[in-house]
């Protein structure tokens, strides 16, 4: 027997693929998942502990020459994580962390023979390890605050410059309406098409003219609710509040904050809330020392247009128009959305008082679905299951095989075009659900 073939015969796992009706899994061999756990995060955990090996110097500079025996304690965890998930290990209680008991609560409700990497429900095993390597890095003496994707996501900022300046130039003088309004929204959404996590941190450069990249898209963009959206604000009140549930840093972060601008520029809200993540989270999301990096790193651009831009945006933080919101360990759970106004009311009450709520990204559509294989064709407000603080819409390249929402026959002429379609990224859909 190969390695695989053992590894599966010993780990339950069934050959095929997830079957309709039940939960994501990794141990369906046929599914994402399966590769996820095999493949995708092994050798981001193995990132890791290279890159704490080979930034060693810069490490102990930034926190210490006592960093030094942290950086091996760490190293070492974070190969054993990899080896436990190599090995379906469990998935243990978190001894620290203010949000350790909302995990631990979690975990003792999963039922026993679904508490090990790949039985577990995809969703609730990624985030699970995501927050590991969190409790790894929380439990030193010197590393506490050390974002260890910190790096590539300013890589990635950095490799985007060419083309946030093309999106700058084209969007300084553009007019209320509800045609440029859906072209920033589509422009933000293939912005999450630079997503470290899918690429496993390898950098992706924005190229070419975004809007022109916009209008070659519309044949990929299988759900268009842009229109709603628009309806949702141009119909409502110039006081109200735009949320934003953030996903990547770098390029995508941009065209979120082109998109608010846009928003308090044209009075469709008097302010915009971004949620970013409390810990490093899936390697590219946005946390808020990222923001206030992406902000600065514009300010010091040489070029004049980029360089105001950012002075601006950090004036609409100063003045609240711009309004990070208050650091929510709820984000970094296991939970789906529609569980979020028992585990966190206080979260939900804030959401209803938006009068839009955009969720970024194809975590956050996993969280609104629940790691679930819904029919292609079942309805947006049916997934959401009762998850409704506010009208809502969710902005999403496809990288993980679940959807809904979509016409009758058109999720089966997609594979036979290409079975693979729902995990390159190349299609999206913006989805939208009335409060």
């Amino acid at each position: 027997m190969s390695g695989d073939q053992d590894f599966d015969a010993k780990n339950g796992i069934v050959d095929g693929p997830t079957p309709p009706h039940t939960e994501l899994a990794a141990q369906y061999k046929q599914s994402f998942a399966y590769y996820t756990f095999r493949v995708r995060l092994p050798s981001t955990l193995a990132t890791i502990a290279d890159s704490l090996i080979k930034d060693k110097e810069e490490l102990l500079a930034t926190y210490g020459a006592a960093a030094g025996a942290d950086i091996e304690q760490t190293t070492k965890e974070v190969k054993q994580l990899r080896e436990d998930i190599l090995s379906n290990a469990s998935l243990l209680p978190f001894a620290e962390g203010n949000d350790a008991q909302l995990w631990n609560t979690f975990l003792d409700k999963l039922p026993s023979e679904k508490r090990n990497y790949f039985a577990a429900c995809w969703l609730y095993a990624e985030c699970y390890m995501y927050r590991r390597i969190s409790s790894i890095f929380k439990a030193t003496s010197h590393l506490t605050q050390h974002d260890y994707f910190s790096r590539q996501k300013q890589t990635a900022a950095r490799l985007s410059v060419d083309a946030m300046l093309a999106v700058a130039r084209a969007t300084r003088q553009n007019e209320r309406s509800a045609d440029t309004f859906r072209q920033l929204v589509k422009l933000n959404l293939w912005g999450n098409r630079c997503d470290l996590s899918i690429t496993s941190g390898k950098q992706v450069k924005p190229t070419g003219n975004a809007f022109d990249q916009v209008t070659d898209l519309e044949e990929k963009l299988l759900i268009d609710g842009t229109a709603a959206v628009w309806q949702a604000l141009d119909g409502g009140s110039s006081e109200g509040i735009v949320d934003i549930v953030f996903d990547n840093a770098g390029y995508e972060l941009y065209t979120d904050l082109i998109l608010a601008e846009y928003i308090i520029d044209k009075g469709l809200a008097a302010k915009v809330r971004f949620y970013p993540k409390a810990i490093p989270w899936f390697i590219s999301d946005v946390m808020e020392h990222d923001y206030h990096w992406t902000i600065q790193f514009l300010a010091d651009q040489p070029d004049a247009v980029l360089s105001e831009l950012g002075k601006k945006w950090q004036r609409l933080t100063k003045d609240g128009s711009f309004e990070l919101s208050p650091l929510e360990h709820f984000w970094t759970s296991p939970y789906e959305y529609y569980r979020m106004a028992e585990v966190n009311p206080e979260l939900y009450k804030r959401l209803e008082e938006a009068q839009l709520v955009i969720f970024k990204g194809d975590l956050n559509y996993r969280k609104l679905l629940g790691d679930f294989s819904w029919d292609s064709t079942e309805s947006f407000e049916t997934c959401l299951r009762g998850f409704r603080p506010s009208n809502l819409c969710t902005l999403r390249t496809v990288k993980a095989d679940l959807i809904c929402g979509l016409g009758a026959g058109v999720a089966e002429q997609l594979f036979a075009k290409d079975k693979e379609w729902m995990l390159t990224g190349e299609y999206g859909v913006i989805q939208f659900a009335s409060k």
